[in-house]
């Protein structure tokens, strides 16, 4: 009786670490057509936590904040809303953050940012970053990014920076198809890696689908603080569907 009591016990208290340690919700209180940013930072700007902004730029951004678009499914995983359209303007690009913190919790262990992504249009060109994960909560600066290009006429690969080192994947993926994509970040052992639709409930896969490891003068290093978010204008599609967490089963949970 004493050892049932006790595993479960620890099975509370494991699924109440995993609860406190994920981030979820970015797009809580969004409606479709909303404008996606709340305000845009300036240089002295103090964090606004938990909050969507215009990412600071010593330069002025003509284009205009993301809005919100439909909600994005994946089979098996749980978070569930709107998500973020991609283009809605003319040319160029926007960089929006979302600020976890202005503390330094988040730059050891292992880190894990899991979203939802759906293009059905991608610009003419290489490798472009989209999302990513910054030492700033005003953004920039990103430690590591996910990437996307055009591959022929009907299928896009993924991509994974750690600073200016990068690796694509082997494998090439649908338009029109919602994927669901991990970053992780790997502190100890110096990796950035990019799991693309991953199969969910057996644990984490032994193998990633594209992983960086960080050399001498390349490495892994201070704090994240901000989720940055590039809006490009020759993109159609939506990203939505967030979690920063700091173990797998924190992407996976209910």
């Amino acid at each position: 009786m004493k050892k049932i009591v006790l595993i479960g016990t620890m099975t509370v208290l494991t699924l109440v670490a995993y609860a406190q340690n994920v981030t979820r919700d970015m797009l809580n209180g969004y409606k479709e057509g909303d404008k996606l940013e709340k305000s845009v930072y300036s240089k002295e700007d103090p964090i606004q936590q938990n909050m969507w902004c215009g990412a600071f730029s010593a330069k002025p951004n003509g284009a205009p904040s993301p809005t919100i678009g439909k909600e994005l499914v994946y089979d098996g995983y749980h978070e569930k809303g709107p998500s973020i359209n991609f283009g809605g303007f003319e040319k160029g690009a926007r960089f929006s953050v979302y600020s976890l913190t202005d503390g330094k919790k988040n730059g050891r262990g292992t880190l894990y940012l899991a979203c939802l992504v759906n293009f059905s249009k991608l610009g003419l060109g290489g490798m472009a970053d989209f999302i990513g994960v910054s030492p700033s909560f005003k953004g920039g600066s990103n430690r590591a990014n996910i990437y996307v290009a055009r591959e022929g006429s009907d299928r896009i690969r993924f991509g994974v920076s750690l600073l200016k080192l990068r690796a694509n994947t082997e494998m090439t993926y649908e338009y029109g198809k919602t994927h669901l994509l991990v970053l992780k970040l790997d502190y100890s052992n110096q990796k950035v890696s990019l799991f693309v639709d991953p199969e969910l409930g057996i644990g984490e896969p032994e193998k990633a689908d594209a992983v960086v490891e960080g050399t001498e003068g390349t490495q892994l290093k201070h704090a994240i603080r901000g989720i940055t978010f590039r809006n490009r204008a020759n993109y159609i599609g939506n990203i939505g569907n967030f979690r920063w967490t700091n173990n797998w089963a924190g992407i996976t949970a209910q």
